[in-house]
């Protein structure tokens, strides 16, 4: 049986390699067909989140996502996913999407022999900015 090592994708143990250089440990886990990286962040208004990365092992693409930090009610879906449109129409890279009554925020990197550490971290910057940037607009849909 190998290793979780050795069964760990090139772009996840790159990145893994790059983020303690700067003395960033992560927890780490490996299943079926990706290696998880979860991001704890305290994001101004809202609190506590975590992304996790998601590092396919075809090395392909990485998933970003800060799942469910947003619950809300059942009655103000309807109001919920029209904003959550209307976000999407304004962010390119950035997705909002609803699953069972919460909002999740997610990127999809791709990659082609062109992995970048650096691409990485940007990325998941820019969810954590999009999510405290937006969270006024997600609240007042809420009210």
């Amino acid at each position: 049986m190998r290793s979780q090592e050795e069964t760990m994708a090139q772009n996840a143990s790159a990145f893994e390699e790059a983020l303690k250089k700067q003395g960033i440990v992560l927890d780490r886990n490996t299943h079926e067909d990706n290696t998880v990286f979860v991001v704890p962040e305290k994001v101004d208004g809202i609190g506590a989140v975590s992304l996790m990365a998601l590092f396919n092992d075809s090395d392909r693409y990485v998933t970003l996502i800060c799942f469910k930090y947003l619950t809300f009610p059942e009655e103000k879906k309807p109001a919920v996913l029209e904003m959550l449109n209307t976000l999407n129409a304004e962010y390119t890279m950035v997705k909002f999407v609803e699953t069972g009554n919460a909002v999740s925020v997610q990127v999809v990197v791709p990659f082609h022999d062109n992995f970048s550490s650096e691409v990485i971290v940007d990325m998941i910057a820019l969810v954590f900015r999009a999510m405290q940037e937006e969270h006024p607009r997600l609240l007042k849909v809420l009210q």
